[in-house]
């Protein structure tokens, strides 16, 4: 076993209606490709798997409970923050991963849950949530004071608008603003920082190529410089 505190964990939720497989892929449009970033810097990266979102839609559509979306895993109130702080913990003792260099980031639905857990509990050095906002009533996130959040958000997304309200997808969902969740993260005491893609639609692979037209990088590359793993 590698020596204890040595190695720093990205944990990477996938969006509703996915699943861990599809966020590792390349060849997906919910592709992150975080693996090659992960083995050119020396980092552990995990990709976790939420619980099916509808029985009608098969188990390999999954989503997570991010408070106030989505699918089953919200109506049915599914602990995806215990399940997620187990499999932290567990990870941390098999991998000699330190407990402070744990960083999050998931896209959509994933997205909700990363911020979720950075409001909700000390797991999370900094996070990088993809196309979401934070679902959960909330006043101020204690957990996160000092902490770094980069929101990653396209001016073309109509599945979650960033001013919140219902979108385009399949939940149903009466989202929460953009203004909302930095505003709660900033009373918090928690970094939180915006980056807008012009054009840049709800899915994966268009925030990625927006990412590449706008900065020269990739959306993995651009995290693990943002969570300070480049080196």
């Amino acid at each position: 076993m590698p020596p204890e505190g040595s190695r720093s964990l990205v944990i990477v939720l996938h969006g509703g209606l996915g699943n861990a497989e599809r966020i590792v892929s390349q060849r997906s449009e919910a592709g992150l490709n975080m693996d090659t970033t992960a083995d050119k810097y020396g980092f552990i990266v995990a990709y976790m798997n939420g619980t099916p979102v509808a029985r009608m839609l098969g188990d390999d559509k999954k989503g997570w409970n991010a408070g106030e979306c989505c699918g089953m895993s919200s109506a049915n109130n599914i602990d995806d923050v215990r399940y997620i702080s187990g499999a932290i913990q567990f990870l941390a003792r098999s991998y000699g991963i330190n407990p402070r260099q744990v960083y999050g980031m998931g896209h959509s639905n994933g997205a909700m849950m990363t911020l979720r857990l950075m409001c909700e509990t000390d797991l999370l050095a900094a996070a990088v949530p993809i196309s979401g906002a934070l679902e959960i009533e909330a006043a101020t996130c204690p957990p996160a004071r000092g902490k770094n959040i980069l929101a990653i958000r396209g001016t073309g997304d109509e599945n979650v608008p960033m001013s919140g309200g219902k979108g385009k997808g399949v939940s149903n969902t009466n989202f929460r603003s953009q203004g909302y969740t930095r505003r709660i993260f900033a009373n918090s005491g928690a970094r939180y920082t915006l980056l807008v893609l012009p054009g840049a639609e709800h899915r994966l692979d268009t925030i990625e190529s927006a990412m590449e037209k706008a900065e020269g990088i990739s959306v993995a590359e651009k995290a693990a410089r943002f969570f300070g793993l480049n080196h």
